[in-house]
Parts: C-alpha cells; structure tokens; sequence
C-alpha cells in the first residue's frame, strides 16, 4: 500500500463524513443555515477537491498535499473549538477565550469569530464582562446580538431580560436555549422550563446539551442527578462551583431542604470566588422570599427520567488510557504476530502469510484447517495496513470496553473476525467470490463498529431524541476509515467487513450492554454563577 495514497484517501474521508454530519444535523427551522455553515462546508469540499486533483495528477506527494490542507484547517479548528468548549465547562474563561480565538484564526467563519469574541468579552470580573458585552452588542451581527444581550442579561442577572432576548430561529437559537432554561429555572417556572427543554432537547448537543441538563435538574430539584451529572460530564468544575450546584438542586428539591440552606450560607460566607459567594447569597435571598416553587405532576415525571437518564449513564467506569486490558490485550498480540511476519520473511510475502495461518481456502476446505479462521484475523498485510487496523480497534476499544465489559468485548471481537472469515469462505467456496487469501483484523474491528451502531440506535429507540452526535460521529469516522483501508490495502475484504458489522449487531443483541450518551461540540454558553 501506497503512504501518500493511504494518509489523502483517510484525509478526504473524514471530510466526506463531516459534510455528511452537518447536512443530516442541519436544523430545519434556520433558513440561513447553508449560508451560515458554507465556509465549513466549503473547506472540506476543498480538501477533498485537493485530494482528486493530487491523486490524478501528482499521486507521489497527494498525502503530503491533503495533509498540509486537512491539518491547518481541518483538525486543528475542531481540536481547538472543542478544548474551548471543555475550559468553559470547567470554569476556566481565560483558558477557553484563547482557544476560541485560536480556532477563529485558523477557520475565521462568522459564528468562529463571534464566538471568540463572547468568550473574550466573559473572560474577566462582572464589570469588565458587562462592559465588553455592550459594546459587543453594538458591532455583532444582528443574527447574534441576542446572544450577547442575553450574555449580558446573565452577568447582570436581569433573567426577565434573558427571557426578552431568548427563543426563536436563527444561528444562535441553539447556543440561546440553555440561558433561557436557567431564566425560566431562576423566574421559578418550573413547568415552564421543563417544557423548554423537552422541546429543544433533540437538537441540544455539546455544551448546550450539558448546560440545559445542569439547569434542569438544579431548578428542578434533583440532587441525585446533578451529583451524577457533575462527576461526569463537568467534573471539571471547581469545588465551590459544585457545591453551589448541588446546593441549588436541595434548595428546589420541595422535600428537605436543609442541606441545601446550609451549603449556600456556608458558600456566601467563605467562599473565596466573589462570584459564588454573590451567587449563593441570591439564591438564599430568592428562597426566603419564595421557598416553595410549585410543579406540576407532568414536569415531575420528565425530571425523574432526565435525572434517572443521567444516574444510568454515570455507571458506567471511568475510562483511563490503561483501563481497557481487552483492548489493549487484542493490540499486543496483533503486534507480537506482526513481528512474527516480519522475522519470518516479511508482512506482504503470500507464503509467509499462509505458513503463518492466512486464510487459503485451499488449506481449509481441503486439508481441514479451520483454525485459519482464527488465526487469519492477527495477520496483516504491511503496517499501514496493521497501524490502521489497531488505531480503529484502540478508538472503539476505548469508547466500548469500559461499557460493555471484558467478557462481552472479547465475545463480540472473536465471534466478529470468525463469523466474517467463515462467511467470506463460503462465498469462495460457493464461486460467489473469487479465491484469494484473507488476513486482518477489520471483520472482528467491524464487528465492534456494529455493536457500537446497535448501541446508538438502541439508545434513540429508547427516548426518541437525536442521535447522539458525538459517537455517530465516532462511527461514521470509524466506518469511512476502514471502507478507505478497504480500496487502498490488498487481501482486505468488503465482504469480511460488512459481514463483520452485522455479526457484532447480532452479538450485541445476544448479551445487551446499557446504552449511554454523550456529547459533541456547540458555541459556549457558560455554566457559572
């Protein structure tokens, strides 16, 4: 296999995919969506109109070429939006304000560049925040001055402002939804706010998604799932930010209260974040005046499964680079049999693949050696061929080993690469495809994309809300990565890889895993008091 061919056909698939994502995401109510997005669109176009340019007429350097396009203004935007996304989570402005602007220097779109200028302008106290916001308010494009206003609106805490501003179409309706939640949570509209979120919940993903979950359940008074909530998903949060989150969530808990009193007026009397200490003060301020905040049995039902949702989803472990031994068990003994070829007389010599257990049809069907239906799967054609095989198997492993357990990560791997090598031999054997030998892992590899895609179906099915952006995001990736090994790696089969997925479906559906959800990149909004 061809390097240059290899790293553009990788390059020009994840731009491919990315188009793809955006079009089936587009939200249809925002007329000017095409326009709004067309500078994004346009860039992966043009790394794909790179990628057919330099393949047809300078093939020698095409990987070189896509690469200096895709990099710069491809994956380095992504990675930075998404680093200012994490630093608004955690608390961090500062940290967050300079990764919006670094994104915005390399893919200075419209939304890229208001975007780091809201998260420069909340990158100081409360009065320097107020002041860079009005006059931000004055130069934005009229299609996100509501977004600065009801920016401005919170740092003033003036939430019938919030309210005013919030609401409708438009580019910033999506980044505007979890500032209205916490107004109407705030204005004590418990039924109200519930409402909101359950309208807008399917096209809440990334930070917004997170941030309407906070509000929800703090307003709502669900103790349980803000704790859930901010050991995951915001675990980044700072002590005293947490405490006041929680502190909230008994405070509007309509049971026992108490705890929630007690954390507030300890926060507003030591907290060392003037914020904090200002925020818990209110919050007391507002209870005193109004301690009990009616809600209706409707919306108490949809908070207990929101915050039943998050419970769930924070079951599952924690995952740390070294905390998937399956998965890293399966890569050690790919490696150790790669080296094997190698001593033995090189990964892209045929003979050496069949003495070392490729699948031959021959050596199966005739002389009854089944095992190669096995051993077939740890053998690899060249290292591009083994290096894109383990970085799949290592993204997958990661995302579902810590989900679905080692037992059931070892089932569905074993139960994938056989069944897609027992299947292809069967269509040699049945002249419905030509002989040749087999070797790779991409049939069992396939089979944990098929377990993943059952995963994400079955986790819609559930609640009927969108798609979880990020880990279909994930699979596609996944998908478009091993169809592009798929046209640039001899002895790979289509037939192994597509047998491969819907053997990892049927084992999924064999021993059922949980689902879980999680979250993808959306314009910052803020979490903090």
């Amino acid at each position: 296999m061809d390097l240059q061919f290899f790293i553009a056909l990788n390059a020009m698939t994840i731009s491919a995919l990315i188009i793809a994502v955006m079009f089936i995401y587009r939200p249809r109510d925002q007329a000017n969506w095409f326009a709004a997005n067309i500078t994004w669109i346009g860039v992966n176009a043009f790394v794909l109109a790179v990628g057919l340019l330099a393949l047809e007429f300078a093939p020698a350097v095409a990987g070189t070429l896509v690469a200096l396009v895709f990099l710069p203004l491809v994956a380095a935007p992504v990675v930075l939006f998404n680093q200012s996304q994490r630093a608004t989570l955690r608390g961090k402005p500062r940290l967050a304000a300079f990764f919006a602007r670094s994104a915005s220097l390399l893919h200075p779109t419209l939304a890229n560049r208001v975007n780091a200028q809201i998260a420069a302008a909340l990158a100081g106290d409360d009065a320097s925040n107020a002041r860079a916001l009005r006059d931000l308010a004055v130069t934005a494009p009229e299609e996100y001055r509501p977004l600065v206003k009801a920016q401005l609106a919170v740092q003033q805490r003036d939430w019938p402002e919030v309210l005013a501003v919030a609401g409708g179409a438009g580019p910033a309706a999506t980044a505007l939804k979890p500032l209205e939640i916490r107004a109407l949570g705030e204005t004590g509209r418990t039924d109200a706010m519930v409402r909101s979120y359950m309208a807008a919940r399917g096209g809440l993903v990334g930070a917004p998604a997170v941030l309407s979950r906070l509000f929800v359940l703090a307003f709502g008074g669900r103790p349980r799932g803000i704790v859930a909530l901010l050991d995951r998903q915001l675990s980044g949060m700072d002590e005293d930010t947490k405490t006041f989150w929680i502190a909230v969530s008994y405070l509007n808990s309509r049971q026992d209260t108490a705890p929630g009193q007690r954390a507030l007026t300890v926060l507003a009397a030591q907290s060392t974040n003037t914020k904090i200490r200002l925020a818990a003060q209110r919050q007391l301020d507002a209870f005193a005046v109004a301690p009990v905040r009616p809600i209706s049995p409707a919306a108490d039902v949809v908070l207990d499964q929101v915050e039943q949702q998050i419970v769930q989803e924070a079951l599952a472990p924690k995952t740390s680079s070294f905390a998937v031994p399956v998965t890293l068990t399966l890569i050690a003994l790919n490696l150790a049999a790669f080296a094997v070829e190698i001593y033995y007389g090189g990964a892209t010599d045929s003979d050496t693949l069949i003495s070392l257990g490729a699948l031959w049809p021959p050596n199966v069907l005739e002389d009854g050696e089944w095992w190669r239906l096995l051993t077939a799967t740890f053998l690899h054609f060249g290292q591009l061929h083994l290096i894109s095989n383990m970085f799949v198997l290592w993204v997958l492993g990661r995302l579902l080993e810590p989900m679905i357990g080692a037992a059931r990560m070892i089932f569905i791997y074993f139960v994938g690469g056989i069944g897609s090598s027992a299947f292809v031999l069967w269509l040699m054997s049945n002249s419905q495809a030509d002989y040749g030998m087999l070797v790779g892992a991409s049939g069992a590899i396939f089979a944990l994309l098929g377990a993943e895609a059952a995963i994400v179906l079955r986790s819609w099915w559930s609640d009927r809300e969108s798609f979880d952006t990020r880990r279909l995001t994930t699979l596609a990736v996944m998908l478009g990565l091993q169809m592009a090994i798929d046209l640039s790696v001899p002895n790979v089969s289509f037939a192994a890889h597509a047998s491969g997925f819907f053997a990892g479906i049927l084992a999924f559906f064999i021993v059922p895993v949980r689902s879980a959800k999680s979250a993808a990149s959306q314009p910052n909004t803020g979490a903090h008091p």
